[in-house]
């Protein structure tokens, strides 16, 4: 095979090059690069894959993903971090044992790689359309696959994914639940944050134009999110104020958009596993069940 491949690309290059788009192409519509596995804290089977992004279709885009025993369909859940100094990734919902939890529950978990983090390829453009098409790339990917029930699907995310899933709420009608943790929702009221790495992530991948900012803040497009949404914010957050999250469930509600939110009292933008699965748990199990 590899003979193959170099005699087309000596003597046909344009070929050559059509052949690997068409690849590409074929990887994108549901298929998956497959690169192994991993465990996960209670030592249960975690899958990583690959997909083709849906329009840089030579970038691809890392998911991690779990189904439980048997047959299914199941429902599916779809993590996405926030920023990470280290940017591991989806893998920390692999680490943190979010997915095995989620898989006993009786869901398809799956978690992906924002762009420029893990293994998904950049750029990172600060909760922008590249990203928010990555995230919509992992969710096709998912309804492609038999064992997942392609309309319960929910979207989770955190800080910097809350962004990014707030908006893919926006561009996808068939999800059924979204929940939003720690998020900024209207980045024209939000920067300049109180954090100067923020500001400068923002600037640097972003920018400051009020395109970028509308581009990025779901408040300004509620009138196309279709699934139900559950917010949840830290009352004495430092990195984003627990305003953006006030403001934007009055905004759903006045879209007669089904929601819900709840500000921990005496917490910082890090919400406790428990409190969040206090919420999350019955939240997926009204919607998704």
């Amino acid at each position: 095979m590899q003979h193959a491949y170099r005699f087309i690309f000596r003597f046909y290059p344009s070929v050559g090059k059509l052949w690997i788009l068409a690849l590409f192409f074929l990887g994108g519509l549901g298929c998956a690069t497959p690169s192994g596995s991993l465990k996960g804290p209670a030592g249960e089977t975690i899958y990583r894959d690959f997909v083709a992004h849906p329009t840089k279709i030579v970038k691809r885009v890392e998911i991690f993903w779990i189904k439980p025993e048997g047959i299914g369909p199941w429902p599916a859940v779809v993590l996405v971090h926030g920023h990470q100094e280290i940017r591991k990734g989806g893998e920390m919902y692999v680490k943190n044992g979010y997915l095995e939890d989620l898989a006993k529950r009786g869901y398809v978990a799956a978690s992906v790689s924002q762009p420029g983090y893990g293994q998904s390829d950049g750029p990172a453009d600060f909760c922008g359309p590249f990203t928010q098409e990555a995230i919509l790339g992992a969710i096709g990917f998912l309804r492609t696959k038999p064992f997942v029930n392609p309309n319960r699907i929910a979207l989770f995310g955190y800080s910097r994914g809350a962004i990014v899933s707030s908006m893919v709420a926006t561009r996808d009608p068939k999800l059924s639940a979204v929940i939003l943790g720690g998020g900024a929702y209207d980045v024209h009221t939000w920067y300049p944050t109180s954090i100067s790495g923020i500001n400068r992530l923002i600037e640097q991948e972003a920018g400051t134009t009020a395109a970028a900012f509308k581009a990025r803040s779901a408040i300004y497009h509620v009138d196309k999110i279709r699934a139900s949404v559950l917010i949840l914010h830290g009352e004495m957050d430092d990195r984003i104020p627990a305003t953006q999250a006030q403001a934007f469930f009055q905004k759903l509600k006045a879209a007669h958009v089904p929601c819900k939110m709840r500000i921990v009292p005496s917490t910082g933008h890090g919400i406790p596993k428990k409190i969040i699965y206090k919420e999350f748990i019955p939240f997926l199990a009204k919607h998704l069940r």
